[in-house]
């Protein structure tokens, strides 16, 4: 399990980071026109270089955390609605730090409630498309494993 959580957190560091300047890319166009690798703010704040490799590090540890964090799927005696909830919960706190410190949102009641309602309800999406996808696999190999017990007994016969 360790060398799954280092391999899923390094990719997700990677992702996390990626994916971080190719939001912030397409926000501060839709916002502002202007095709900006951070937010403005946390820009006069740090400059530039400053706050790209500082964008570059949270959001990767966000991906860390978000991908390394699927292991607790691996362990055993959680259930499936424990390890979802714990899941979600170091998105969610995580999400919130990193969101905070690189001014992707303000820090008010309003805007913090939004986002934590908008991860609740994302979260909860992928997690029941995952769900029906996984049921209906689990599903065809059930079919399947019975059509080859059929056809082991027949060859038997």
């Amino acid at each position: 399990m360790k060398k799954r959580l280092i391999a899923k957190s390094l990719i997700g560091f990677v992702v996390g980071a990626l994916v971080a300047h190719a939001i912030a890319l397409l926000v501060n166009y839709f916002d502002s026109g202007q095709y900006l690798v951070c937010m403005p703010t946390l820009t006069e704040k740090l400059g530039v270089a400053g706050a790209v490799v500082v964008q570059s590090m949270l959001a990767g540890i966000f991906g860390m955390v978000a991908l390394g964090g699927t292991c607790l799927f691996d362990i055993e005696r959680w259930s499936l609605l424990r390890a979802s909830v714990a899941h979600c919960a170091l998105i969610l706190v995580t999400f919130m730090i990193v969101g905070l410190l690189l001014h992707w949102f303000s820090f008010d009641i309003i805007p913090i409630l939004i986002m934590t309602g908008m991860i609740i309800v994302t979260y909860a999406l992928i997690w029941l498309i995952m769900y029906v996808a996984w049921k209906r696999e689990i599903r065809q190999m059930n079919r399947l494993a019975e059509e080859y017990k059929k056809n082991a007994a027949a060859d038997e016969d």
